[in-house]
């Protein structure tokens, strides 16, 4: 299949998978998003494939979902709202699922759906140059997925998730977001490696580890908290009368990105108490 936003390639039971827009740091547009979903399903149906990695193109993992001026939306009818509300969360989640062990390759920045869609990878490995986030609070919106009290202490999801801060490559394999935090001109190599040695394992008791994995999660109730989370962000989408939310909205339209960008973490230009 040719894909205009993502690469496919395989190759000795490993897949690649690269978002490629790096134009736009890899924001996650509804055509990505579609790319993605059909690649996830052709993975999930070849049984040649042992391993998944994920990466993005260019300076960025990903800069989240992609919420430019100017974005298309498809008219639903209101009984559709919810599956079309919640599409997007439910794609990113496709590789939390998926039947391969995955392994992540973060350079640059993940943030807010990009930081989701690295945490739902099996193994993240991060460059030093890499920055993981959740900013989507300060814009009065919710992230697609909270999937960080299943990964890291209390304290620290709550900074992320209350904050909206970013924190740098190194805080992150601290507070238990990535497995190891490599120099930027070796992160593919070690990824590799990684995956080969993943891929060397027999495919039948890799999968049906994960799914054991997995099961254990869904045991601490891990898809009825991935379903409350949807409803709180329908509800969040839903309130159009939060005056910051409407100040920032009105910013992003007339002025475009950048100044948004500015508006929205201007009163967060101090150095954060925790980032010494």
């Amino acid at each position: 299949m040719d894909y205009e936003c993502i690469q496919l390639n395989k190759e000795n039971g490993i897949a690649t998978l690269i978002l490629n827009r790096p134009d736009k740091l890899n924001a996650l547009s509804a055509e990505l998003l579609g790319e993605f979903s059909d690649a996830l399903d052709d993975i999930q149906n070849d049984h040649d494939t042992n391993v998944l990695v994920l990466t993005g193109a260019g300076r960025a993992f990903s800069a989240g979902f992609d919420i430019t001026p100017g974005q298309s939306h498809e008219n639903v009818e209101p009984t559709a709202h919810w599956d079309a509300n919640h599409l997007a969360p439910r794609i990113l989640m496709k590789l939390w699922n998926l039947r391969q062990p995955t392994i992540c390759a973060v350079n640059g920045h993940a943030l807010a759906a990009g930081n989701v869609l690295a945490m739902t990878a099996d193994i993240v490995i991060a460059s030093e140059n890499a920055v993981f986030g959740e900013p989507e609070i300060r814009f009065v919106a919710h992230s697609p997925a909270i999937l960080l009290p299943y990964m890291m202490p209390f304290r620290h999801l709550n900074w992320l998730y209350l904050t909206g801060d970013t924190v740098d490559a190194k805080t992150a394999e601290r507070w238990n977001m990535v497995n190891k935090v490599v120099p930027a001109a070796e992160l593919m190599d070690v990824v590799m490696k990684a995956a080969r040695r993943i891929a060397s394992v027999p495919p039948y008791a890799a999968q049906m580890m994960k799914r054991s994995i997995k099961g254990a999660y869904e045991n601490m109730g891990f898809t009825d908290s991935f379903e409350s989370h949807l409803m709180v962000r329908m509800v969040e989408g839903l309130a159009d009368d939060v005056p910051e939310k409407e100040a920032l909205k009105a910013i992003r339209e007339e002025q475009g990105m950048r100044a948004f960008l500015g508006a929205r973490d201007a009163a967060f230009q101090e150095d954060s108490p925790l980032s010494k």
